[in-house]
């Protein structure tokens, strides 16, 4: 159900103090701005020295304010309370949570992972990666500012929102749709179910295919000399083919035209290819953000055509040796 609640504008503050004047009762009150009469009841002891004797005690909080109540003077005090938070912040610039955190970025690590380590040390800290990059993007501008964001896995600097764009299904003859694909690949039952992209070089001339299992975060990378859909197919397939069959169930693979033969690579390696929505990197975010922690050792605008398949292993071996 969506939320409803409001509060109080400077028009019904307003409304209410004339009312007070002409000895209205915080009841009839709330009854003609259309609130409740504990709202009316906490409103009038937050910004007044006492209540009339037919209306309920002060609420416990905040200490009310002395004098009557002035509809100006309340809603300037009630903008300046909603801004101050009521709960002191956890990782503040310069604190010992905040020199663990920086140290477990500068050694390489997302704040996902500094926040799962820090809540298995030995004196656990209880913070979200969502907490964490809150502190980092609410830095003041400046250089330090720059260097710090730096660290982050994909190193924005400033928190991007999700977008959507045009609808391009169709360009891929065959595709089936991720609404079709089995619960059990959505609730990560059981492994063998794996996320696929490209990441691109400079002038996106070169490529690297990247493979992620939905529930054991093993990641695979795959050496593309080009992007045709022929290609892709084939050097897909070799690198699925190294794995057990039982590894090999179902691939969601976003709407990109060089998975357009993925019916070959489905006869070739038995593996379904679901495809995501168009727009929708959320719907394969655990290789989207996979993709941007591998974006560390092949950074966007390198040549990424120098590597070989064994270099490639040996980037992916060291990754999944993250915690």
């Amino acid at each position: 159900m969506p939320k409803t609640y409001t509060h109080l504008s400077l028009e019904d503050r307003a409304l209410m103090q004339v009312w007070l004047e002409h000895n209205l009762s915080l009841r009839a009150i709330a009854c003609k701005l259309r609130r409740a009469p504990s709202t009316i009841t906490r409103e009038f002891a937050r910004n007044h020295g006492r209540l009339p004797a037919a209306d309920s005690a002060p609420a416990a909080g905040r200490p009310p304010v002395a004098g009557g109540y002035r509809c100006a003077i309340a809603h300037h005090r009630a903008q300046r309370l909603a801004r101050k938070p009521r709960v002191a912040r956890k990782m503040v610039c310069g604190n010992a949570l905040w020199n663990r955190v920086l140290q477990s970025l500068r050694g390489g690590l997302a704040p996902e992972q500094a926040s799962g380590i820090l809540a298995r040390m030995p004196d656990p800290v209880r913070i979200s990666h969502e907490t964490i990059y809150t502190a980092l993007y609410a830095m003041p501008r400046g250089e330090l500012r720059a260097q710090i964001l730096a660290l982050l896995p994909r190193g924005h600097k400033t928190r991007r929102p999700r977008s959507a764009g045009t609808d391009r299904r169709g360009l891929i003859p065959g595709a089936t749709s991720i609404d079709e694909r089995p619960i059990e690949v959505s609730e990560r039952l059981v492994p063998g179910h794996w996320e696929g992209d490209l990441i691109k070089g400079a002038r996106n001339q070169s490529q690297i295919g990247t493979l992620v299992e939905r529930k054991t975060l093993y990641t695979v990378l795959v050496q593309l000399d080009n992007a045709t859909a022929e290609h892709t197919a084939q050097r897909f397939g070799f690198v699925l083919g190294r794995l057990d069959a039982a590894m090999r169930l179902s691939m969601t693979y976003d709407n990109g035209k060089e998975m357009t033969q993925h019916q070959a690579l489905s006869d070739a390696t038995g593996i379904k290819v679901y495809f995501a929505h168009p727009y929708s990197p959320w719907e394969r975010g655990i290789n989207e953000n996979t993709n941007g922690l591998l974006r560390r050792v092949l950074p966007k605008g390198s040549d990424l055509s120098i590597y070989t398949q064994e270099q490639l292993d040996a980037i992916a071996f060291h990754h999944n040796a993250k915690p």
